[in-house]
């Protein structure tokens, strides 16, 4: 399909982002990884701020990327690398760290303070997501006709703040999602209502921190080129 160029497999002794610095040597290159979620956060905030372009063929059938991107797992994704549209996104930043997808925490003893303006003290909620590139749902959604309703949209000034319950699969008590509140804000203050508290958090869906607050969020300044395909929801 007239797609050439060096080939390198991650191992013990290479990482991502350290692969990918190599690259960035070069003048505004292509870049494209192969694998799952994960590897394409890393590799999209190895990459923030530069003139590279950053595609994506995933492997994983339970990928949240592949709708949101419009890409087609396993060997059908090329056809969308050689099509080469592309679509710029934004990053968000807690404290000083860039995220790529979105911020999981859970929502108790948090104070949430939007724009310096209003704040949300969150009374019978169980958890909270604030997004940039992901789906507006807490679980993975199944295929429906309604999916383009819980896409988020990365090329904004704005994240998305979640709240509500995700859903519990125990039988015999089966419950389903709850979304009860979305906010949109560019600058947030995540506070503790018990000072010196850190909060266990999940970013970009794998990597779990623990973040002592307060921690201020924001959209940050670094973009990103990304192919994307044409069925894509952002």
């Amino acid at each position: 399909m007239g797609i050439s160029g060096k080939i390198s497999r991650l191992t013990i002794l290479k990482n991502a982002t350290e692969l990918i610095q190599d690259f960035l040597k070069n003048p505004s290159p292509t870049i494209v990884v192969v694998g799952s979620d994960k590897l394409f956060y890393e590799a999209a905030i190895a990459m923030a701020g530069s003139e590279g372009v950053l595609g994506f063929i995933p492997l994983e059938p339970s990928s949240c990327l592949a709708p949101l991107l419009g890409l087609p797992a396993n060997e059908f994704g090329a056809d969308v690398i050689s099509a080469r549209l592309i679509e710029r996104i934004r990053f968000g930043k807690i404290n000083e760290k860039l995220f790529c997808s979105s911020i999981y925490f859970p929502a108790s003893k948090t104070i949430i303070t939007c724009e310096g303006a209003y704040q949300i003290r969150p009374r019978r909620i169980k958890s909270i997501k604030i997004v940039n590139l992901d789906l507006l749902k807490f679980d993975k959604p199944e295929e429906s006709p309604d999916i383009k309703r819980i896409a988020s949209n990365p090329k904004d000034d704005f994240l998305e703040v979640l709240m509500g319950a995700p859903a519990r699969s125990w039988w015999p008590f089966k419950k389903k999602e709850v979304r009860d509140s979305l906010f949109f804000a560019k600058r947030i203050k995540i506070e503790s209502k018990k000072p010196g508290l850190e909060i266990p958090m999940t970013i970009d869906q794998e990597r779990v921190q623990l973040i002592k607050v307060p921690a201020a969020l924001r959209v940050a300044e670094e973009s990103l080129k990304i192919i994307v395909g044409k069925g894509r929801l952002i």
